[in-house]
């Protein structure tokens, strides 16, 4: 008996109330088929929220589909017809070349034949027409409505109700406060706390994290305007993005100059990114990349997930996700984290060990730091920075430059009020004192252990040479601070 397997899918772009592109109808009509043929209705394979635009790659029940096709496990493909089965052209190709035969519950297609192969080489590019044709409408659509002044509603945000246009005031209200707060240098952790605590959510009705906080600050819809966002053309990549904006029909929540004071702080030079949450490992945001070579671009967390993998005997391999640590600005650099910070802590346990490891903790007036002369230069900065409206407000300086001047000033009044700020504990000197430095370190958590390595030494990830494998201790480069000593390697 001929058995049939049998590919189903659902795209997210499917109506929920359109019950004909259920899979349950799916399985309805091909089951009909089935037995209408005398095939046996076989395995089925699934791909539930997979667009008919997108790829589908080795991890889709398609690619396993596909790989099932020379074991004997079926006969034939059966699908409710070929917009369900095929995405591209080049899948069409796909199964004409690995010689796969397919039966619709619209009409039979064998592919072994050429009239079927031309008969199914149309369906597809008339589906493919509808596709571009579809999406073209769209764009067009989406053009006309940023010419209006009228939102592209792709979720509501904070502060509009669904129609993107009308007003809810206290959220409107919270929002302003957010944006108001931001620029007097409450943390964006605190404002996420806040909405929080007031019952608001994100859109997706989660709590607000810190990278929630910053898309809320970076909506050109809150200054009134509604972006439109292309690629940038310079890149090869699209990894920032130029922005075109168009006036809104709808009152604005902050004013221009709010939010560009906002867009200033947000992005300026000397503001370290935080990423949402405490980072939970060693090196993420403090090791350097040594292929930037700049001094400033860090490594962050990273993962590598090998996509699943069928055997020839049919068996399907799962594998477990590697933590690396990577450069994500420009992609070029990746490590295995786990050996990565095995070389890095057996360095940084060697200094603390060291007689003199207790002068790197040091508390500021053992180090020669004058507090009172820090205090008199907070004092002139914050005295210049509120000076700066009344340069802007008598033509002496115009906005760039306040924005400029500002985010300068800010961001040594930041470090003046870490400087000043005593410490609640000091957990290097809480190490190197305790009886056994090993032991006490083993104790800290994460955030500690960075406290003390950004401290102590400075890490730089260097690149790799072609075809080198396994961890490789010359391409982790230690620089220890308060000493001469430079470690490439333990010996």
């Amino acid at each position: 008996m001929t058995v049939a397997a049998v590919y189903l899918r659902v795209s997210k772009s499917d109506g929920t109330d359109d019950e004909s592109l259920s899979l349950e109808t799916q399985r309805r009509r091909i089951r009909g088929m089935c037995t209408a043929r005398d095939w046996e209705y076989g395995p089925e394979y699934i791909d539930e929220g997979v667009s008919a635009t997108k790829a589908r790659d080795g991890s889709t029940e398609w690619a396993r589909m596909l790989s099932h096709l020379d074991t004997g496990k079926f006969d034939v493909i059966a699908a409710r017809d070929l917009d369900r089965l095929l995405r591209t052209l080049q899948d069409l190709v796909k199964l004409i070349d690995l010689g796969a035969k397919i039966a619709t519950a619209d009409g039979e297609i064998d592919l072994t034949s050429a009239d079927g192969e031309f008969r199914a080489t149309m369906l597809a590019a008339v589906a493919r027409f509808e596709i571009r044709r579809k999406s073209e409408r769209a764009i067009g659509a989406n053009e006309t409505r940023r010419k209006k002044g009228v939102p592209i509603m792709r979720g509501r945000i904070l502060g509009y109700d669904d129609d993107g246009v009308t007003q809810i005031d206290d959220e409107a209200a919270a929002v302003k406060k957010a944006f108001e707060d931001f620029l007097a240098g409450v943390k964006i952790t605190h404002i996420a706390r806040d909405l929080t605590a007031q019952g608001f959510t994100t859109t997706r009705g989660r709590e607000w994290s810190n990278e929630n906080i910053r898309s809320l600050l970076s909506n050109t819809r809150y200054k009134g305007v509604i972006t439109k966002w292309e690629p940038d053309s310079e890149k090869r990549k699209v990894s920032k993005m130029s922005a075109e904006e168009y006036p809104g029909a709808f009152e604005a929540i902050v004013s221009a100059d709010v939010f560009d004071a906002v867009q200033a702080k947000l992005h300026a030079p000397e503001r370290r990114r935080s990423w949402g949450t405490e980072p939970r490992y060693l090196l993420t945001g403090l090791a350097l990349c040594g292929r930037c070579d700049d001094g400033r671009t860090k490594v962050y967390t990273n993962y590598y997930q090998r996509s699943p993998s069928t055997l020839k005997n049919g068996e399907r391999r799962e594998y477990a996700p590697k933590r690396l640590y990577a450069c994500l600005a420009h992609k070029h650099l990746s490590r295995n984290a786990g050996p990565v910070e095995e070389f890095v802590e057996a360095a940084l346990l060697e200094r603390l060990m060291q007689d003199d490891a207790r002068d790197l903790f040091a508390p500021p007036e053992e180090r020669g730091i004058d507090r009172d002369a820090l205090r008199i230069e907070r004092i002139a900065a914050q005295e210049r920075f509120k000076g700066l409206a009344k340069l802007y407000a008598d033509g002496v300086l115009d906005a760039e430059a306040v924005r400029e001047q500002s985010a300068r000033l800010q961001g040594r009044l930041n470090e003046l009020d870490g400087l000043l700020a005593p410490a609640p504990s000091n957990p290097g000197l809480q190490v190197v004192d305790a009886p056994d430095v090993v032991a006490a370190w083993g104790a800290l958590d994460i955030p500690r252990r960075r406290l003390i390595l950004a401290e102590v030494m400075t890490v730089t990830l260097l690149p790799s040479r072609r075809g080198a494998k396994g961890f490789d201790p010359s391409l982790v480069k230690i620089e220890m601070k308060g000493s001469q000593t430079n470690l490439d390697a333990i010996g």
